[in-house]
């Protein structure tokens, strides 16, 4: 008999907690006037999703935020070594190619394409595709006419990969945007990757006057290419024609940059927005937020009428930064000289460009003379008798 009910005990306990928790539920109801157990088991569900969801959130890692981007130091520019441009980091967005999304739709192809005529647009893609280095960067510049005849600045540019320090497979990765029908012709003529950029209304084929109407539609044409290329998913080095490349540039690339751009004036540091920028010579990696930084870029040309895409950058350079989270690498002129700044030895320098120079006939006068002095530099068989040297830069009508 004992043994009967020592069984039956734990029947009996259930049957307690159950009647229990029955008069419970009933007494809730009874003084909850109004309320049936409907209302009360979806109480419940509210409570449970909200414990539920709280839970999740404290195991949900915070997202990246992009305002916790690194600063670009002294010794990362000095120490960064890159043949070509970096990968996004891992928690930044990167643009993948038309090929790896699906197909966009007529309006979306409409508004991704303009300026640019559409039926070029796959002609471009394949370009890219042929050109672009390993982690899709390309180097970009752009010729008129009058750039890409015989002896002119096309020339000279080529001729700087050519006889530079170990650079000349760079050429590889170089498309030339031509702007009108017979540079592209030259182009062709002298080199592999070419591409004719066609701008309804636009007439981009003899030299233009400085500020001139048709000098601005130029340059802005060129934001919007570059704007393009980028939404295409690569990076790209945009270079001017009147530059000349004698070392590696992208040895001088901070990996922790998403926008690198040479400069008139340098104040020292290269995170520093106080540094007067040249966009003649400017790196981009493809990031959204680089997308629509440029978007903004090229909307700002109204808030400035008349002037040209570089002004405007310098106007509006603080509010880049800060608007977009991007960090913007300032190129020293010790490394990437130009007639406005630039060292004095040949020891140090990457690139040399012809700005603060008006007219074709004295670029192509002093950028020959810098690939003379290079020349003359690069015969020297040894480092000590290139110290010994002391090169420098011959003036020219520009060069001082």
């Amino acid at each position: 008999m004992m043994s009967n009910t020592k069984n039956l005990q734990p029947v009996i306990s259930f049957l307690v907690g159950a009647s229990l928790a029955t008069a419970f539920i009933l007494f809730i109801l009874s003084a909850r006037k109004g309320n049936n157990i409907g209302t009360l088991m979806a109480s419940i569900e509210e409570i449970t999703t909200t414990t539920t969801t709280t839970t999740n959130d404290k195991l949900t890692p915070p997202p990246f935020e992009e305002n916790e981007t690194k600063m670009v130091s002294n010794e990362e520019i000095n120490t960064t070594k890159i043949t070509s441009g970096t990968p996004p980091q891992e928690n930044e967005t990167k643009v993948v190619s038309i090929e790896e999304t699906t197909t966009p739709s007529e309006n979306e192809t409409k508004m991704l394409l303009a300026p640019i005529a559409q039926e070029n647009n796959q002609d471009l893609l394949k370009l890219l595709q042929r050109a672009a280095t390993e982690d899709r960067t390309v180097i970009i510049t752009s010729v008129n006419k009058a750039w890409a005849a015989p002896n002119s600045l096309l020339d000279l540019f080529l001729e700087s990969f050519r006889i530079g320090d170990n650079i000349e497979h760079l050429l590889n990765h170089l498309i030339v945007v031509t702007l009108d029908k017979k540079a592209f012709e030259r182009c062709k003529a002298v080199h592999s990757h070419c591409y004719f950029l066609y701008v309804e209304g636009a007439k981009f084929d003899e030299e233009k006057v400085y500020m001139s109407k048709d000098y601005l539609d130029l340059v802005w044409s060129k934001v919007k290419l570059q704007q393009h290329i980028l939404e295409l998913g690569y990076n790209f080095l945009f270079t001017d024609v009147d530059i000349v490349w004698l070392r590696n540039p992208f040895e001088k690339m901070s990996a922790a940059a998403h926008i690198s751009t040479s400069c008139d004036f340098y104040f020292g540091d290269p995170n520093s927005p106080i540094n007067f920028p040249n966009t003649g010579f400017l790196f981009v990696k493809s990031y959204k937020k680089n997308i629509e930084l440029f978007e903004y870029w090229h909307e700002s040309r109204e808030k400035f009428p008349g002037n040209h895409e570089q002004f405007v950058f310098n106007q509006i350079k603080f509010e880049l930064a800060d608007r977009f989270r991007v960090n913007i690498q300032y190129l020293d002129p010790a490394n990437f000289g130009g007639f406005c700044n630039h060292t004095k030895g040949l020891d140090t320098i990457y690139t040399m460009h012809a700005n603060c120079c008006v007219g074709l006939q004295a670029k192509l006068h002093d950028l020959r003379s810098v690939l003379d002095d290079w020349k003359v530099y690069k015969a020297l068989t040894t480092d000590e008798e290139k110290r010994r040297g002391q090169f420098t830069w011959r003036a020219g009508i520009c060069l001082h």
